[in-house]
């Protein structure tokens, strides 16, 4: 089926479920308001401020950089005047001024925001509608990434299948929530937006999709979600970024890595019991501060003084050092992170995906990065797909 013939994104979208922070909340009742004698639309003031509360709620950074550019183009000549306004009220905070020639201006959410409830707001501006669209079909249409265009197509348009238990999701949220505020109002918008149809994604250019469901908790992923209202499963890689390491170790011919060790390293992750090699030898009880420990050093600095890589260097040596070499000579820490996301996103989509669909194109997928989510119908026929594919992909090395 062609591209054009898909109904992928929803041109007659009405609303914009956002984040409507409780100081804003008497805001929302009027469609404007007045301040420094300029009349400004309160759709645009909780637009700016969802979008920020996004960025912190994602990223798990309150530091942001307001381009005037952007902000123009989206929010006209008064865009300066939302700015002003959102700091005259406290809700951000500059802490770092222009600098010509060097950075735009730097701001920070008040922290008194994360504390206070937050409500949902159906954001129905055109203009703003419009251009959210607009993103959505550039998404679809873009070939500024990796994945071939018919395996986008497929995986935006079987988003649309998908529902979630909302109260069994809610609960479980529920249980949490005095843990992790963060990752509870995360979490909430995101099922929030599942249940009232409002499906978002993001092609990175480093192959990755980004949607409503990459940031579920793994128990709503797998325990809350439906496709076509049917139960689904979720099949994943283990220990999937050493997984990838490994091969690029051996792909790059590197004579930096101690062979008995890598070998170790290779039988380690092949049979998905790496982390646990980890949890046995540091003598750590938790999974997550092992693979916390590993993500540190593969996609951190790789400082002296950090913990985490004492603790990987001790137990592998020479590829602790391959990583930190393999940063130098591209003078970005970054660029091991990228590359094994890169290696990621050609397996999952332009292999596995691509063979499900040869076989059975009726299938619907949603990806998680590293797994995917199908009918449990379907684990089967999936699972050998998916496990075939990555056993021809990892054979050699």
């Amino acid at each position: 089926m062609l591209v054009s013939d898909r109904k992928i994104v929803d041109i007659s979208k009405k609303s914009s479920l956002q984040f409507l922070p409780e100081s804003l909340k008497e805001l929302s009742e009027n469609d404007s308001f007045y301040f420094k004698c300029k009349k400004l639309k309160t759709d645009y003031v909780i637009d700016l401020v969802h979008n920020i509360l996004l960025k912190y709620y994602f990223r798990k950074e309150n530091s942001f950089n307001l381009s005037s550019l952007i902000l123009k183009e989206k929010y006209g000549h008064l865009y300066n005047y939302y700015v002003d306004y959102l700091k005259s009220i406290g809700i951000l905070i500059l802490i770092k001024n222009y600098l010509k020639g060097s950075n735009t201006k730097v701001y920070s959410l008040n922290i008194s925001i994360f504390s206070s409830k937050i409500y949902r707001f159906k954001n129905k501006d055109k203009f703003l509608i419009k251009k959210y669209v607009k993103k959505q079909l550039s998404q679809e249409t873009s070939v500024d990434n990796r994945i071939r265009r018919d395996i986008k197509s497929k995986l935006i348009s079987d988003l649309n299948s998908v529902s979630i238990e909302y109260d069994k999701a809610l609960f479980y949220l529920n249980s949490i929530r005095n843990k992790d505020i963060d990752t509870y109002q995360r979490n909430k918008y995101s099922i929030d937006s599942i249940n009232q149809n409002h499906i978002f994604y993001h092609f990175d250019e480093y192959g990755r999709m980004h949607s409503n469901f990459t940031i579920l908790k793994s128990f709503i992923r797998k325990s809350c979600l439906l496709i076509d209202g049917e139960e689904t499963c979720e099949i994943d890689i283990k220990n999937s970024q050493p997984l990838f390491l490994s091969k690029l170790i051996s792909d790059s011919g590197t004579h930096w890595v101690d062979e008995s060790e890598y070998q170790l390293f290779s039988i380690l992750v092949q049979s998905g019991n790496f982390y646990q090699h980890l949890m046995d030898n540091l003598r750590v009880s938790d999974r997550n501060d092992v693979k916390n420990i590993t993500y540190k050093v593969f996609f951190g600095q790789n400082r002296k003084n950090s913990l985490a890589d004492r603790m990987f260097s001790k137990l592998f040596p020479t590829i602790y050092n391959f990583i930190r070499l393999y940063k130098v000579e591209y003078k970005n820490y970054r660029i091991l992170a990228y590359d094994l996301q890169r290696a990621e996103s050609e397996l999952i989509f332009n292999q596995i995906i691509s063979k499900i669909m040869i076989i059975n194109c009726d299938i619907k997928i949603i990806t998680i990065h590293d797994s995917i989510i199908v009918q449990s119908k379907y684990r089967d026929m999936v699972s050998d797909i998916f496990f075939s594919e990555i056993f021809n992909h990892f054979d050699k090395i």
